[in-house]
């Protein structure tokens, strides 16, 4: 269990979460930093669970600095900063005093230290923290991150996914949608599994977060009123919960039929490029690099991928200005490449 300053009854404290059929658990030290996960996985798609023996996965959190790490270990930079320290079985992933190691102990073991320095006290840091933690978590039991959007065509009921990096309209197009009346998972944030060799999404976030730009350049016009703050990640973008305003247009999980990969130009009309299924298993590689840096959960995350691909038509997007702010267009501009 956690050594260090246990709740004020001196015992740990303990929540168990579900998402997907995995149970994992989150014990902590101090009530400060169990909060901190409790907040969060429930401003996701997670859901409070009975606590049971047969658990998936465990997070283990220290409200303290990160203790040192073994020496000689290789490391790497991450594409959101910080490092990641290893000899790949086990993973330090480090961000100013903050630390999340992996697989130290036990392949489903996750151990957290919050830092104290007030570089890792901000709210993006904390929330950074935790996703690295949580996506850890998730992926030692068959769960993997996708950065990505994901909505669903009303008439056919086929899910379209919008895989890229931040700032390639992922969120501006989800948004656009689901104000048109598409159903919808989330602008940014997946979870891919395999069902009986069938790879589906599930919903993570919540929230969607949209730049003022997107805002202003309209489409979105159902959730201007339902915008409520910040992004933790990225103050340039406002959120809204979709499902204050359409709580009817939200699907749990889907196998998607088509993986659109986004890109912003300054084009006066949109274009679309079909791609083999060698370049979108390639640009899912890229895109998703703990498939290749988590050597015990590639495997799985591989094969998910490839039968993703395998599954679906892909296109790369480049998206125009004609698109941009109008859903109606959006939608059958989508709607065609199904």
């Amino acid at each position: 269990m956690v050594s260090s300053n246990y709740g004020t009854t001196g015992h740990p404290l303990i929540e168990t979460y579900s998402i997907v059929g995995r149970l994992i658990s989150v014990v902590a030290d101090h009530r400060t930093a169990s909060e901190l996960f409790d907040r969060q996985l429930l401003a996701w798609y997670f859901k409070r669970a009975e606590h049971h023996k047969q658990l998936h996965a465990t997070i283990q959190v220290c409200d303290a600095p990160s203790p040192g790490l073994p020496t000689n270990l290789d490391w790497f930079e991450l594409p959101s900063g910080g490092r990641c320290y290893t000899d790949w079985s086990t993973y330090h992933i480090v961000y100013d005093d903050s630390l999340v190691t992996v697989g130290c102990g036990a392949p489903s073991l996750v151990k957290v230290w919050t830092g104290c320095a007030s570089a890792s006290r901000t709210v993006a840091a904390r929330s950074r923290l935790v996703s690295n933690a949580v996506a850890a978590a998730v992926r030692r039991c068959g769960l993997y991150d996708l950065h990505g959007a994901c909505v669903v065509e009303p008439a056919s009921h086929q899910g379209v996914l919008f895989i890229g990096p931040s700032g390639s309209a992922k969120s501006t197009l989800a948004a656009q949608l689901a104000n048109c009346g598409w159903g919808y998972l989330s602008d940014d944030s997946l979870l891919l599994y395999e069902d009986r060799s069938i790879s589906r999404v599930h919903a993570l976030r919540r929230a969607f977060s949209i730049t003022s730009e997107t805002v202003y350049a309209g489409g979105v016009g159902r959730f201007i009123a339902a915008l409520n703050g910040r992004a933790p990640l990225d103050p340039s973008k406002q959120m809204f919960d979709p499902g204050d305003v359409v709580p009817d247009g939200f699907a749990e999980s889907i196998a998607p039929s088509l993986i659109v990969f986004p890109r912003v130009s300054e084009r006066s009309s949109t274009q679309a490029r079909s791609f083999t299924r060698q370049q979108a298993m390639s640009s899912l590689i890229r895109l998703c690099p703990w498939a290749t840096y988590d050597r015990i959960a590639a495997p799985g995350y591989l094969q998910a991928l490839s039968h993703l691909v395998r599954r679906c038509a892909a296109y790369t997007l480049d998206l125009g200005t004609d698109l941009f702010g109008d859903a109606a267009a959006t939608a059958e501009f989508v709607a065609e490449l199904l």
